[in-house]
């Protein structure tokens, strides 16, 4: 399977929380940077349960058309379902598809804008399904890429007594970091931190005009955990604890770890490290007294296909 290699991971994702992932001021932003009120065709590729098509669909025009592609058949029924009940009044067209990002079940040329999000980290030929959303897209559309450099939060700090850290224990969790997005790529299952090398792979592609932004959004959860936005993000970390989910499945991180040259000792030792942590932060959740600035970093990269 092309699209995604574990589907546990995207029903992880997409859940409530998912919704507050863009600043609604920054869509628009790129609604106009992207001019979506004068495109016909979106296509989404990779769509789960259909929320960024549904996001974009409020700035293109009455009687466009908004194709959504997952592999997941669970999926594209509840997005289906949501452009019944949610959204049949607002005079868009919404298509949803079963299909692999491989190969789009779409003609060529059929989209203004083809886009994913959190797709091609999960992918083992991203190259490839970059060409395909080219094939799919007409000539002198865009080609969009939302994805993350999920490295980058290894290097954040919660609270300022983190500021006092001991440098080579810090480097040892940044080793094991480093041998687990190695592995994980090493092992077919895509590199989590595709979104700095996107502009490469639209180069390699023969895309055009290609322009980067970076979102403004930050996952914060700060006390007093007060608002919906904020809820859901506590709800969906305790979930991901509960469930060993989201990088507390021990017997997946070690095949990674191990797959890119680690040692099952040292992977051992910082296992027992971050079961200690994972207590620490469901007790901390759970009385209200964690604090996280949120910082991350998604990519927007913007490709056109020549005319």
């Amino acid at each position: 399977m092309e699209e995604t290699t574990d589907k546990q991971h995207s029903e992880e994702h997409l859940g409530p929380a998912r919704e507050y992932w863009w600043n609604d001021d920054y869509l628009e932003l790129l609604a106009q940077r992207l001019h979506l009120p004068y495109l016909n065709t979106l296509v989404d590729i990779g769509c789960g349960k259909g929320m960024m098509g549904f996001k974009f669909s409020k700035y293109l025009p009455a009687g466009a058309t908004v194709y959504g592609v997952d592999y997941e058949p669970g999926y594209i029924e509840e997005a289906r379902q949501r452009a019944q009940s949610l959204y049949q009044h607002n005079h868009i067209n919404y298509v949803f598809k079963t299909g692999n990002a491989t190969d789009i079940p779409l003609p060529d040329a059929t989209a203004d804008l083809t886009l994913c999000q959190t797709l091609l980290i999960h992918v083992k030929n991203p190259q490839r399904v970059i060409e395909e959303m080219i094939r799919v897209t007409k000539p002198g559309g865009w080609v969009l890429a939302l994805e993350p450099n999920n490295l980058v939060p290894n290097l954040m700090f919660d609270k300022y007594g983190e500021t006092d850290f001991d440098v080579e224990s810090t480097l040892d969790v940044l080793e094991i970091k480093l041998r687990i997005e190695k592995g994980k790529k090493q092992l077919g299952e895509g590199f989590n931190s595709l979104g700095d090398v996107i502009p490469d792979l639209y180069l390699k592609a023969g895309l055009i005009n290609t322009k980067v932004w970076i979102s403004d959004k930050a996952l914060s959860i700060i006390p007093p955990y007060n608002t919906e936005e904020k809820m859901l993000r506590v709800e969906q970390m305790l979930q991901w604890i509960e469930s060993d989910a989201m990088g507390y499945d021990y017997q997946d991180n070690l095949n990674y770890y191990m797959a890119g040259g680690g040692t099952k000792d040292k992977f051992d030792a910082y296992w027992q490290k971050l079961l200690y942590n994972k207590i620490t932060l469901k007790q901390k959740l759970q009385k209200g007294e964690y604090v996280s600035a949120g910082g991350s970093l998604i990519y927007i990269v913007a490709g056109q296909k020549p005319r």
